[in-house]
This record gives structure tokens, C-alpha cells and sequence, in this order.
């Protein structure tokens, strides 16, 4: 009884309350449109959809701290999602972060550290994500929460790629991992979003430096007989990868000693980086010339 006595007073005292400021407002001649403005409700913004709100059980969950990435876990999102993409023969790999509630979209090439462990970062961008993105990413993003993981690959698989991706919401995680990117759908979403914040980035004149002042193009390292083995990436010229390659050099290859020299000194046992090749050899002859007509 008390509570209804306490709830009829205020909706009394409530009514009364607003009788009286449309009596002040009616004698100092406010407009009608005014008064009628303050009378009727305001409508609710629309929410957007909310972030993993529903999930389904699968083996691949787990807590933060057992997930299972090189990347330094203290510049994990708290509530966004990744796609690592890497080979077993090279310790590079490149990351596409999102953090859904800084609203980036961080792109970054590292390098394994030679004892193991944590990540060297080699290159880095990080850009601002519009709200529209935000809200397809998170759509992407629960796609995968309520969706029973793909099948488990075949083992034996003749491949050296690795990818990895992850869902993080709070201490929740995600975390498949696979030859082929698993969840593909999301992993396009990732990857054009990549690709759409690299060409606004040129647009804008704070593209980049071109591959060929700064960026490697692979790894190399030299086995016991001689032999330069090569693994490269091609990427396109968004940014994004679109394959890989190994290209050996036996010692008898034409084009051994150029190669030699372009890596530099490769310590025994050890790799180092493949910058882009020029597009003639210095000591190359030059090509004759065709007489003009």
C-alpha cells in the first residue's frame, strides 16, 4: 500500500508540476508549437545492434589470458576482433586489429623474435573507423559469436600458411586457427576495411612510404649447401596480401651472386630481410635500343 500511495504522489506531484509550467509558459506567450514540444514524448535514438550480446558454446572460446598470440596482449582490444596471416617458414606476419570501442583499425607487419616469445613490430599504421564500418564489423562480428565453428582441417595438409583469427569481448575470447583463414566472410570484412582506410589514407596525402624506401617484401635465409631460399609476399597495392612464394638460388643460378649481394650478409643460421629487388641489375648490360623510324 505504501508503494502505491508513493507512486500515485509522484505522478500527482509530476502532473501537477507540468500543469504549472504550461500556465507560466501560456501567460509569458510561448509559442503553442513550444508547449506542445515539451508535452509529447520524445522519441528514443535507435540503438545499434548490440556486440556479441548472443553466443553459442564452442571449443574454440577461452579466457583472455589463454589466448594464444604472439601479438603483446596488453595491445589486444578489449572488445573488437583480429586476422593474423603468416607461414611457418617466415617469422613475419601481418595483423589486421580492430578495437570497436576506440573505433580503429590498426594494420601491422612484425617479426618473431629470435629466442621466441613476443613480437618484434616492424611497421604499423593505425585509422579511424566510421560508424557505418563499426556497425558492419560488429554484424560481421556476431555472425561468427552464434555460428558453430567450421570443420576441423585434414590433417597433413601440404601447406606452411597459418591464420589466425580472434573475436575478444571483455575476458571472452574467440580463437580459430587454420591453413586457410577460417571464418572467410569476416576475414573479407577485415580485409576490405584494410583496404578502404589505406585509400583514405592516400587521399588524404599520409599514405605510406612506398615498399621501396621502407618496407621488406619477404625473408631470406641460406641453407648448408649454398642455396638462398627465398620467401616472399605479394601484396596488392591496397596493402592487403595476396599470396606467397618461395624462390631458392642454388649457388649454380645465373643470378646467384646478385641475389648475394642485394640480401647483404646472412649470418649462419640466421635470416634477414628481403627488400624490394630493383628493376635492372647495376651490373646488368643495358638492352639495345631500337633505332627510331
Amino acid at each position: 500500500m505504501e508503494g502505491r500511495r508513493t507512486g500515485a504522489w509522484r505522478t500527482e506531484t509530476g502532473t501537477k508540476w507540468r500543469g504549472g509550467v504550461l500556465d507560466r509558459l501560456r501567460r509569458r506567450g510561448i509559442s503553442k508549437l513550444l508547449v506542445l514540444l515539451l508535452v509529447l514524448p520524445v522519441a528514443a535514438e535507435p540503438q545499434e545492434p548490440g556486440y556479441a550480446d548472443a553466443k553459442i558454446a564452442s571449443p574454440a572460446r577461452t579466457g583472455r589470458a589463454g589466448v594464444r598470440l604472439a601479438f603483446p596482449a596488453d595491445q589486444l582490444p578489449r572488445r573488437g576482433m583480429l586476422v593474423a596471416t603468416g607461414n611457418v617458414l617466415s617469422p613475419l606476419a601481418r595483423w589486421i586489429v580492430i578495437d570497436l570501442d576506440l573505433m580503429t583499425i590498426r594494420q601491422a607487419t612484425t617479426r618473431l623474435a629470435d629466442a621466441g616469445g613476443l613480437v618484434e613490430i616492424e611497421s604499423e599504421r593505425t585509422d579511424a573507423i566510421s560508424d557505418d564500418e563499426r556497425r558492419n564489423v560488429i554484424a560481421s562480428g556476431n555472425e561468427v559469436w552464434i555460428t558453430p565453428p567450421p570443420d576441423t582441417p585434414v590433417l597433413g595438409e601440404p601447406t606452411d600458411r597459418l591464420c589466425s583469427v580472434a573475436l575478444f569481448d571483455g575476458d571472452d575470447v574467440l580463437q580459430e586457427v587454420g591453413s586457410d583463414c577460417p571464418r572467410p566472410r569476416l576475414v573479407g570484412v577485415l580485409e576490405a576495411l584494410a583496404a578502404s582506410a589505406n585509400g583514405r589514407a592516400r587521399s588524404q596525402g599520409h599514405a605510406p612510404e612506398p615498399p621501396s624506401a621502407k618496407a621488406s617484401i619477404g625473408s631470406a635465409h641460406r641453407e648448408p649447401d649454398g642455396t638462398l631460399v627465398l620467401w616472399l609476399r605479394a601484396e596488392s597495392e591496397a596493402g592487403s596480401v595476396v599470396g606467397h612464394g618461395e624462390v631458392r638460388y642454388p649457388p649454380s643460378n645465373q643470378h646467384y651472386d646478385r641475389v648475394l649481394r642485394h640480401l647483404g650478409p646472412i649470418p649462419p643460421g640466421g635470416e634477414v630481410l628481403v627488400w624490394p629487388f630493383p628493376p635492372h641489375w647495376p651490373d646488368e648490360p643495358a638492352l639495345p635500343q631500337r633505332p627510331r623510324s
